[in-house]
């Protein structure tokens, strides 16, 4: 993101989230000075400036159903507020060097190899640790349905069945998933051999 679009992407946040906010009556939090406040409502337009507008409405109307303060007249703290953003919408940026780590390392050469690689880049956006072998486990386990449901997809459209729009939609969001988890291999694996 450039200047001018990190601009722009300032300027939707202040117009889209936090001025609307200020309308309804949400205060500062009690925890923060104004020029604290001053602080974490310049570190929100400058973290949120990727999001889309539909993407800030829907953040803003979470803040609204959860604000904070014991009269729930006040903001969140700014660290819920961009956890919550984070899953409405994750930052498309590059692969972080924890990703990098991770697809680059045994464990996501496996997950590659088994197909859970998406869910194992999910954990990973959201948790930003390495995880442990009950959290592998559990990723393992959520991915297991749509790893199934992929190699049917795929046995069938092989021996040239129809697949409906639904099975076409998420056979190529899936690859779409796995691809984006290859890449950040080649990455890691072009780093290393650097």
């Amino acid at each position: 993101m450039d200047a001018k679009e990190q601009a722009a992407g300032e300027a939707r946040v202040q117009g889209v989230l936090i001025t609307p906010l200020e309308a309804l009556g949400l205060a500062r939090p009690s925890t923060l000075t104004k020029a604290q406040f001053a602080v974490m409502l310049g570190e929100l337009r400058q973290k949120l400036a990727y999001m889309t507008p539909a993407s800030l409405a829907v953040l803003r109307d979470w803040v609204e159903a959860h604000p904070g303060g014991k009269d729930k007249d006040r903001f969140p703290i700014g660290l819920k507020i961009l956890n919550k953003a984070r899953e409405i919408q994750p930052p498309e940026s590059g692969p972080s060097p924890l990703m990098l780590k991770v697809f680059g390392h045994v464990l996501g050469q496996e997950a590659l190899a088994g197909g859970w690689a998406p869910e194992l880049l999910r954990y990973l956006r959201g948790a930003r640790e390495w995880p442990g072998r009950y959290t592998i486990t559990q990723i393992r386990n959520e991915a297991d349905g749509a790893v199934r449901r992929m190699a049917d997809i795929e046995m069938r459209a092989g021996r040239g069945d129809r697949l409906s729009l639904e099975e076409e939609n998420f056979r190529a969001r899936r690859s779409e998933a796995l691809q984006k988890c290859r890449e950040i291999a080649d990455q890691a694996q072009r780093g290393a051999a650097a």
